[in-house]
C-alpha cells in the first residue's frame, strides 16, 4: 500500500491504470488518430443521413396524400439499399479485431497479467481502453443485422429505430461511464457523452413520431456534432497546445474553454445543414420545373379537376428505397 502512494506521489497525475510490471500507465488514454478515425465516420455517416432525410422529405411533398416517414437507412447514388445496413454489421467485426487484437502485442490475451507479474490476475490497464472501445461495436452489428432481416420481413414498426437507439445508447453510456480524472479530460468527455445520447434520444424519438421531419434532422445534427466533436478532442488532448495546458488540473482555464468551443461548433452544424437543406430544396424546383412541390400537392386535386393540366409535372422522380426493400443491386 506504501509503495502505490509512493507511485501515485512520484508520477503525479496518472490515469489511476496500471501495466503488470506495478508502474502506473502516464501516457494519455487514447491517440490522436483513434479519435479522428471516429470522427470521420461519423461526419460520413451523418451526411449520408442528411442527403437520405432531405430526399426523403422532398420526394414526400411531391404527391397529395404521401407522408414523410422516417428511416434509419437510405440509399446513395446507384448503390443498392442495402448498403448501409451491411456496412453496419460487418465494419465493426474489422473494428473489434483493431481494438482486440492488433492494437497491442497479444492482443485480448494480455487482459489479464500472467502469473509471476507483480500485479498477477489484475486487469492489465493498457488494454482495458481497447475493450471499452470494442464493447461500443456488437451493438451496431446487431443494429445493421436487425436492418437487413427487416429489408425481407415485415418487423412491427419501429423495430429498427429501437435497435439503433440501442446501439447509440451503449455508446453514449459507455462513454459516460469512462473513468477520467482530470477538469479537462473529463469536461472533454462529458461533451462526447452528450453528443451520443442526444443523437439516441432523437432515434428514439424518431420510433415514437415517424412522421416528424425535424426529428430526423435532430439526429443529423447531432451525428455530425459528435464527429466534429472528435475531431476536437484529438486537437485538444493530442496536440500538446500551451492554451491546453492544464497543469496536471491545477489550470481550469482549458476545462472552461471546452463549452466555448462546443457551442461554436453547434453553430457550425446548423450553418452546414440549413444551406444543404436549400441547395436540396432548389434541386428539386429545378427538377420539377420551378414549381413548389408543396404548393402542386395542395393544388394537385384543382389540377386533375381542371382537365388534368400541368399533371406532367406533377410525376414524381425515384423515390428513396423505403427500409422493406429486398436488398438487390
Amino acid at each position: 500500500m506504501e509503495h502505490s502512494e509512493e507511485m501515485e506521489t512520484s508520477h503525479g497525475h496518472g490515469h489511476g491504470i496500471w501495466m503488470c510490471d506495478g508502474e502506473p500507465l502516464m501516457t494519455e488514454g487514447g491517440s490522436w488518430i483513434g479519435h479522428v478515425l471516429p470522427g470521420v465516420v461519423f461526419i460520413l455517416w451523418g451526411l449520408h443521413w442528411m442527403q437520405g432525410i432531405y430526399r426523403n422529405y422532398f420526394n414526400s411533398r411531391r404527391l397529395k396524400g404521401q407522408e414523410y416517414r422516417a428511416q434509419t437507412t437510405h440509399s446513395l447514388w446507384k448503390l443498392p439499399p442495402c448498403s448501409e445496413s451491411v456496412c453496419k454489421a460487418f465494419l465493426p467485426c474489422l473494428a473489434i479485431s483493431i481494438e482486440l487484437f492488433f492494437a497491442h502485442r497479444g492482443g485480448w490475451r494480455t487482459l489479464i497479467c500472467p502469473a509471476g507479474t507483480p500485479r498477477a490476475g489484475h486487469v492489465y490497464g493498457p488494454h482495458i481502453g481497447n475493450w471499452q472501445h470494442a464493447a461500443m461495436y456488437p451493438a451496431f452489428i446487431l443494429a445493421g443485422i436487425v436492418d437487413l432481416v427487416g429489408m425481407e420481413v415485415e418487423l412491427p414498426p419501429g423495430t429498427q429505430q429501437v435497435f439503433l437507439f440501442l446501439a447509440f445508447l451503449c455508446e453514449s453510456l459507455l462513454m459516460g461511464l469512462h473513468k477520467k480524472h482530470t477538469p479537462l479530460d473529463i469536461a472533454v468527455h462529458s461533451v462526447l457523452f452528450y453528443t451520443m445520447l442526444a443523437t439516441a434520444v432523437f432515434i428514439l424519438l424518431e420510433a415514437i413520431h415517424p412522421r416528424n421531419f425535424m426529428l430526423s434532422c435532430g439526429r443529423v445534427a447531432a451525428t455530425l456534432l459528435q464527429g466534429t466533436w472528435f475531431f476536437a478532442a484529438a486537437h485538444i488532448m493530442f496536440t500538446h497546445r500551451p492554451a491546453w495546458d492544464e497543469m496536471g488540473g491545477e489550470d481550469m482555464s482549458p476545462a472552461m474553454m471546452v463549452p466555448v468551443v462546443f457551442v461554436g461548433l453547434i453553430l457550425l452544424v446548423l450553418v452546414v445543414m440549413f444551406p444543404a437543406y436549400l441547395a436540396t430544396h432548389a434541386w428539386y424546383l429545378v427538377m420539377d420545373g420551378y414549381s413548389l412541390p408543396y404548393e402542386r400537392a395542395n393544388l394537385l386535386d384543382e389540377e386533375r379537376s381542371e382537365g388534368g393540366r400541368g399533371a406532367a409535372a406533377a410525376v414524381p422522380m425515384t423515390t428513396v428505397s423505403p427500409s422493406g426493400t429486398s436488398c438487390q443491386v
